[in-house]
């Protein structure tokens, strides 16, 4: 599992939306990036959890991000919705957002830790903080966010 970004060495991050705050995922865990067409929603499943989806061949576990981030993007369609795949224990699980933008390079050393008045849902998945002069972008740690529903899940 990742921990919080300490060092200088430069990383690649996919930026998201949900519910109107930026993110950041570590490129090295996304493996790919889609806009779901059809879904199958999972009878008396967890509210995280969207549905599934099959994508050329694969099984995929939509997780409603901005719920599971304690946020409120509006948007409960999976639907038109943007999707991060990631790979986690060998199963491929799909982060929705709102939008999905470009890849970056960052700069560990550019990486704050988390400020004390995080929201505490948001701080548990977060590595770190980079501030813009308008904005404000959380680096996310999406295994721990799958690990979370697949825990959850299970008890």
């Amino acid at each position: 599992m990742s921990e919080q970004i300490t060092h200088a060495a430069d990383i690649q991050v996919v930026t998201l939306k949900v519910g109107g705050q930026l993110f950041a995922i570590d490129l090295s865990v996304v493996d790919d990036v889609f806009k779901p067409e059809r879904f199958t929603k999972i009878p008396a499943a967890r509210a995280e959890i969207a549905g599934i989806l099959n994508l050329r061949g694969r099984i995929i576990v939509a997780i409603h991000t901005d719920r599971l981030l304690g946020l409120s993007s509006g948007k409960m369609d999976v639907v038109g919705r943007q999707m991060v795949n990631i790979k986690y224990l060998n199963e491929s699980y799909g982060l929705l957002a709102d939008s999905v933008g470009d890849v970056m390079s960052l700069n560990g050393a550019d990486i704050n830790p988390n400020p004390i008045n995080l929201d505490g849902n948001l701080a548990k998945y977060s590595q770190g903080i980079l501030r813009f002069d308008d904005e404000l972008m959380v680096v996310l740690k999406a295994e721990e966010m799958i690990a979370q529903v697949l825990e959850q899940d299970a008890a």
